[in-house]
């Protein structure tokens, strides 16, 4: 273990972010070198990953975590783990790959064909009822109070009220398909990140007393400041009041809408309560707004917000949860063959944009589950 303990310290650097493009080809370099030191830092990642599991991602202490993994790798404990495909093959990239030889043509999952992830596209309703389809052409549009739509490779939609003319409240409305994501510039500058098979109901101009917008499925919010408008996302009749702020919202299901800030401040209120529950950076804010129940607890924010930076993140989460998020992103359809497969819970990394093959096959592995694809139907069952 001697040998190796200046490596186990690079890979560590690696996993929190902190190791120099030096240290990554001299990874390559070692990795190279001999199986024994795949093997070491297949180790190294795994305890690296239990040790995580049990600490805020962000406070993470390395000193402490490179002692504790030298300890485990000392005394041979193997901790299976499906997250290291993500954490090596998906940020190191291909120097690395040769760690997965064993993801091969004879043990991927037999498909019929690839399943391919999502890509950026929507639909843009305009308040005359026509509909556009988004893509990356550049377009320019008027509405019909002169405010001008820009439709932008880069930043999606963007909103020009400078020469609109009326007073009178106009809506678009931005629907994303499953398999898409977009991105929009409301005309108060507030952006606005919208993930599969979501919706965003808006005023082209926002005239009146407050901002107000309609959200159906998750979205991320970076708000522009307004002292004098206050910014409200109303999602299944719960409102969430907002204060400079950046912040998601999940509301997929009436029953569970989850509310994480990120930064600033947020009141959420709802038809069953007349008070407005505060909320403070890095808490979560879940609520039913079919039964009126609703809880607060303080979370990691970054697992809830990662698909805005195109990456899936899981702490202990549910298998049947984790397929539901795959169902929207790769328009496949999932079901469960048994109750245990889907209480099966994972940890896990990786980019948004693969195919999901890989994804696939490291969960079989390192799992008590297995699945069957027959096009874009995947059925999940016990081993």
């Amino acid at each position: 273990m001697d040998n190796h303990t200046d490596h186990i310290d690079k890979i560590v650097d690696f996993l929190v972010g902190g190791a120099s493009e030096d240290q990554v080809k001299d990874l390559e370099m070692w990795l190279a070198e001999s199986d024994d030191n795949k093997e070491v830092y297949r180790d190294v990642v795994k305890s690296y990953y239990q040790v995580n599991n049990h600490a805020n991602w962000d406070k993470l202490n390395v000193f402490a975590a490179k002692k504790n993994i030298e300890s485990k790798l000392q005394r041979k404990k193997k901790i299976p783990f499906w997250s290291i495909a993500a954490s090596v093959v998906m940020i190191l990239g291909v120097g690395l790959t040769l760690l997965f030889t064993d993801f091969s043509k004879e043990e991927q999952l037999a498909q019929v064909e690839t399943i391919e992830a999502g890509q950026r596209g929507a639909e843009l309703i305009l308040s005359n009822g026509e509909s556009l389809e988004l893509n990356e052409a550049q377009k320019w549009l008027k509405e019909k109070n002169g405010s001008i739509l820009k439709v932008d490779s880069v930043k999606g939609i963007i909103y020009d009220t400078k020469a609109a003319k009326s007073d009178q409240l106009i809506y678009n409305t931005i629907r994303v398909s499953r398999g898409q994501e977009y991105n929009i510039q409301l005309a108060d500058g507030t952006r606005v990140w919208l993930n599969a098979d979501s919706e965003l109901r808006f005023p082209v101009e926002f005239v009146g007393k407050n901002r107000k917008v309609f959200l159906k499925g998750e979205g991320y919010f970076d708000v522009a400041d307004d002292k004098n408008k206050q910014f409200v996302v109303n999602a299944f009749g719960q409102d969430v009041k907002v204060y400079g702020t950046e912040f998601n919202i999940n509301a997929y299901n009436e029953s569970l809408i989850k509310t994480v800030l990120v930064e600033g401040s947020l009141g959420v209120s709802m038809k069953s309560f007349d008070l407005e529950e505060k909320m403070i950076p890095g808490e979560m804010f879940m609520a039913n707004c079919k039964n009126g129940n609703t809880s607060k607890q303080k979370v990691d924010v970054y697992p809830y917000i990662a698909w805005k930076d195109g990456n899936f993140l899981f702490r202990n989460e549910r298998l049947e949860d984790i397929m539901q998020r795959l169902e929207r992103w790769y328009q496949i359809r999932v079901f469960f063959a048994d109750h245990e497969s889907k209480e099966q819970l994972l940890v896990g990394d990786m980019k948004r944009y693969d195919s999901i093959d890989k994804l696939l096959y490291f969960i079989q592995k390192g799992t008590n589950v297995q699945f069957d694809v027959n096009g874009d139907v995947i059925v999940v069952k016990s081993k």
